[in-house]
């Protein structure tokens, strides 16, 4: 559908604070934080070290890009929202309040474009988008 970006992202840290990040994707009604506008987010796989440290793949949904529902900046919605919804949060502050590290790959096909974030500690380490591939496919060769 158009205007839907699915994502998938890798999340690492303590155990607890990965599934705290997750509660905040899920924007539980017990969680102190959400991120803006998250239609899904499911668990692909996790995994926990002997000394606690959990990583966690989850594949999801969210409006637009996860730009606008999980950054800040113009056109963001933490951004523009932050004054009204105070439970709102964003990449760089999650991952600095729970010492984690996330990467995120997202696509949306309406219009063609991919997403690569990679945050630890509140720091950005890649911030990067571009053009989907176009099809190679003229409709007089497909029928």
């Amino acid at each position: 559908m158009a205007n839907y970006c699915d994502f998938e992202m890798m999340v690492r840290g303590k155990s607890e604070s990965v599934d705290t990040f997750y509660r905040y994707l899920l924007d539980d009604e017990n969680s102190p934080k959400n991120f803006a506008r998250i239609f899904s987010a499911e668990i692909d796989s996790e995994s926990v070290t002997d000394v606690g440290i959990k990583t966690m793949k989850i594949f999801g949904d969210c409006a637009w890009s996860v730009y606008s529902c999980m950054c800040e900046g113009k056109y963001a919605y933490f951004t523009e929202n932050k004054d009204a919804d105070s439970n709102l949060t964003c990449l760089r502050e999650a991952t600095e309040e729970l010492s984690l590290e996330v990467e995120i790959h997202s696509k949306e096909e309406g219009m063609g474009f991919w997403e690569h974030y990679h945050y630890k500690d509140g720091e950005c380490l890649c911030d990067d988008s571009g053009d989907l591939p176009c099809s190679q496919f003229e409709m007089e060769e497909v029928a």
